[in-house]
């Protein structure tokens, strides 16, 4: 599961685990596949978005943060019905 941070425009900053991250016209997803669907664990107004960051395990162990460019929106999870095991 990856671990995103997420800092906001009023200068808040979230460490938020997730194992996809999506968004739409107006928001920014957090989601986890729990019991065979994907549910949202957070949500955050893409205007409130200052940046996201992704964060990776260097082979001695260190944290490194990785920006991220935000997804592009999505209207539909077609690419979810046909995943396998649906």
């Amino acid at each position: 599961m990856a671990t995103y941070r997420v800092r906001t425009t009023d200068g808040f900053e979230r460490t938020q685990r997730a194992q996809l991250v999506r968004t739409d016209a107006n928001t920014l997803y957090f989601e986890d596949r729990i019991a065979g669907t994907w549910r949202t664990v957070h949500e955050i107004p893409l205007d409130r978005v200052k940046s996201l960051q992704r964060r990776f395990t260097e082979n001695d162990g260190r944290w490194a943060w990785l920006t991220e460019a935000l997804p592009s929106p999505a209207e539909d999870r077609a690419w979810q019905r046909s995943a396998p095991g649906r």
